[in-house]
């Protein structure tokens, strides 16, 4: 019977860790708690030992919950972090799919860490290394040196499929380490919005305080209209600034898609609250 009911105890809890890996859109991962070998599979290339690993910082260091991969002490990593399939069976290649998420080299003075991003309808390294949905940075490059920068890449194509992502860090050595955080997969198709130029409008979510900073550097904003990640509108208000704070604490947890309308267009951005 105590034999039966363990079996029982780790069967449930087998299942509860496996309920909590997203798999349908909208797919949201804050890693608040860790998810290696759970809803992300770790691959150790270059059989050093050292891999991805979950990690949370002290509120000391911005109290972030991130998965991470080194390259300090001369370390050359080749790690790889996959996902569990996520299913985009119901969508069309016309839809506007994109992968979002944060990503920074930990370290300011030590932050050219190199990593490559996949979405693949395979969990192979040959599958992910010939997917043509992939892109290759250094994070310093991009602005995270010490500090996380949002990063998205578009992955429409693979509509219709179940899908994968990957990231690999690689080609880096004596740096200190990549931390990635709060990943999501969403689709805005139905609202039907229009982009500017990414250089000439910015966005800064702080969940710290809740407060939403939209800043344009070329035109004026004139409005702001959010929306949940099922398309329905949640806040709507005017604005007149170049830039603008918006409280949200108001807000549930999940991913937004807010609107924000110039005198000749609009431009949508994806946030998580959290």
């Amino acid at each position: 019977m105590k034999r039966l009911l363990l079996l029982i105890c780790i069967t449930g809890v087998n299942f509860y860790l496996n309920a909590q890996c997203d798999d349908t859109l909208p797919v949201l991962e804050t890693f608040d708690t860790d998810v290696i070998n759970v809803c992300w599979d770790i691959e150790d290339q270059d059989g050093d030992s050292n891999s991805w690993s979950w990690w949370e910082f002290s509120s000391y260091y911005g109290g972030h919950k991130v998965i991470a991969s080194y390259s300090f002490s001369n370390l050359t990593p080749d790690n790889w972090v996959k996902s569990h399939a996520i299913d985009l069976t119901s969508f069309a290649p016309g839809d506007n799919i994109t992968l979002t998420w944060k990503v920074r080299g930990e370290l300011s003075y030590a932050a050219h860490e190199y990593y490559t991003v996949f979405a693949a309808t395979g969990n192979q390294i040959n599958d992910f290394m010939s997917s043509p949905v992939q892109r290759s940075e250094y994070t310093d490059e991009v602005g995270g040196a010490g500090v996380f920068v949002n990063r998205d890449i578009d992955i429409s194509s693979l509509a219709g499929n179940m899908v994968y992502v990957a990231f690999r860090h690689h080609n880096t050595t004596d740096q200190s380490a990549i931390n990635i955080d709060e990943l999501s997969i969403t689709t805005a198709g139905s609202l039907g919005m229009e982009d500017l130029d990414n250089n000439s409008f910015k966005h800064y979510y702080n969940r710290d305080n809740d407060v939403l900073t939209l800043k344009s550097s070329t035109k004026a904003i004139n409005n702001v209209e959010i929306f949940n990640i099922l398309g329905k509108k949640v806040f709507s208000k005017k604005l007149i600034g170049y830039e603008e704070t918006l409280n949200l604490s108001t807000f549930k947890d999940g991913v937004y898609i807010a609107r924000v309308g110039f005198e000749d267009g609009s431009r949508s951005i994806k946030f998580i609250k959290h």
